[in-house]
């Protein structure tokens, strides 16, 4: 059926892959086998729960019975969410185009792709919207994709702690490399971290209460990923619902936040910075960064750290001891640690003004100039293996 499906479909399929993968094959073969894994789980779910209906209904009376029922029937759908969440199908169906689809949603898809890159080496790009924005990956994939498969796992917002969360879910892939763009806002940006409500988890509470002053407080988004691990479907159900809301029409919320933004970016510029100050999570942001390192040459891996830049505008709003600051602590991991590459902003192509569309992100020219900047670089230090 695999072979069938992608002979007849084969281009249509690896178009709407927008780059995520190059065989159809490969990608057609892993969703049957998904599909039919999801069919059996949800009949032998479905036949799990009449036999406990049956059950209760012959010892209990109402409203014990269907207590018990709703009961039975919530940690089935619980035990589905779970198994379904591992599969790239069901984020597949919750797929509605590049600007209509929830971010976890896409992270999730690229990261269950991992597993079936056919490249002898693979290389991630971790971190916030900078990062996807600076760095395209069809670019390093054009160059290098039949040595090193790159693949884009952004989330926006992520801070040094964030990366560190999305590295510990990746799978078991040959990694080689890491690769980040850090500015000033991953160390001494703002603590509300609702990251946490997708990438935190039971596993992860020892460390954060260890992790000492400056960490993300015990908050909802927290509460939200233990709660995702308990119960699997309460993590899903913002990516479905937001794929349901986007079948009445585009994203309207993003939408309205966009036209209220100052189109003055001198103005936006002086409002982000006041949330871009020294403060105890600038310590906690540094530890997040060593544990990262450390992670990476678990792995075997490269971190490849881009000192990140930001539109002039919004550098000369920032606090001028921040930079000097984050480029310091950088350097001197550098030094202490040898699976760390630093591209210093002065090894980096130049940006103006004109290549930023706003206080962050860049113009496709300028990403393009950055992009072919990364693969040399990344070039370079594969054949020197």
């Amino acid at each position: 059926m695999a072979l069938s499906l992608s002979s007849r479909f084969g281009p249509r399929i690896l178009a709407a892959g927008d780059g995520k993968f190059t065989n159809a094959e490969v990608f057609v073969y892993g969703r049957v086998r998904e599909g039919v894994l999801l069919l059996t789980a949800a009949c032998l779910l479905l036949l799990a729960y009449r036999i406990a209906a049956c059950w209760t209904g012959r010892r209990f009376q109402a409203p014990a019975r269907w207590v018990l029922q709703c009961w039975s029937g919530f940690i089935c759908l619980n035990v589905f969410a779970a198994i379904a969440a591992r599969t790239v199908l069901f984020w597949c169906l919750l797929y509605g185009g590049k600007n209509q689809t929830h971010n976890y949603t896409q992270w999730q898809i690229k990261k269950g792709l991992l597993p079936e890159c056919p490249a002898p080496s693979q290389a991630v790009l971790l971190g916030a919207s900078q990062t996807r924005a600076q760095i395209d990956t069809k670019i390093l994939n054009e160059r290098l994709g039949s040595k090193i498969w790159t693949t884009e796992l952004h989330f926006p917002g992520c801070t040094a702690y964030d990366i560190l969360l999305c590295l510990e879910r990746l799978p078991n892939v040959h990694l080689d490399y890491v690769i980040t763009y850090f500015s000033e806002a991953n160390f001494f940006g703002d603590t509300s971290d609702n990251r946490l409500m997708y990438f935190f988890g039971l596993r992860d509470l020892p460390g954060y209460l260890e992790s000492g002053s400056g960490k993300p407080s015990f908050d909802r988004y927290l509460v939200c990923g233990l709660f995702g691990d308990v119960f699997p479907l309460y993590r899903v159900w913002e990516p479905v619902t937001t794929r349901v809301q986007f079948w009445g029409g585009p994203n309207q919320a993003q939408e309205q936040y966009d036209a209220l933004l100052d189109t003055d970016l001198s103005k936006r510029a002086q409002i982000a910075a006041r949330g871009i100050k020294p403060g105890p999570e600038t310590a906690f942001q540094k530890r997040a960064f060593v544990a990262l390192a450390n992670a990476c040459r678990a792995r075997n891996c490269r971190l490849i750290v881009c000192c990140g830049q930001v539109n002039p505008i919004f550098h000369r709003a920032l606090d001028p001891s921040l930079r000097p600051d984050m480029l310091a602590f950088l350097r001197e991991q550098a030094t202490k640690a040898s699976n760390i590459v630093l591209l210093e902003e002065s090894q980096c192509p130049a940006q103006t003004e004109g290549d930023y569309t706003d206080l962050t992100h860049v113009t496709e020219t300028a990403r393009g100039r950055f992009s072919r900047y990364v693969a040399e670089v990344m070039e370079r230090l594969h054949g020197g293996k």
